[in-house]
């Protein structure tokens, strides 16, 4: 059977805050943030000139937030979130 469930995997809902797109991020913020792969090596965005993301490439691939970039947008967006 193909898809999801015939290779025995199951979807996983997590109740969470909704993505918001209308939230301006400062540019200073986004020169700060670092990202960690699963080896652990740490890199910034590439591309932020004036504040500004000039190429999204560098958003692609498969990184985390490192501990002390996390906290940095909760910050940004703590006021942002409306009630459900």
């Amino acid at each position: 059977m193909p898809g999801a469930w015939g290779c025995g995997a199951e979807p996983v809902h997590v109740d969470a805050t909704p993505v918001r797109f209308g939230t301006p991020v400062p540019g200073e913020l986004l020169a700060r943030l670092t990202w960690r792969n699963r080896r652990g090596r740490t890199r910034r965005l590439k591309r932020v000139v004036d504040g500004r993301l000039e190429n999204s490439v560098s958003l692609q691939g498969f990184y985390r937030l490192t501990p002390e970039s996390a906290a940095e947008p909760t910050k940004v967006t703590a006021g942002a979130v409306s009630s459900r």
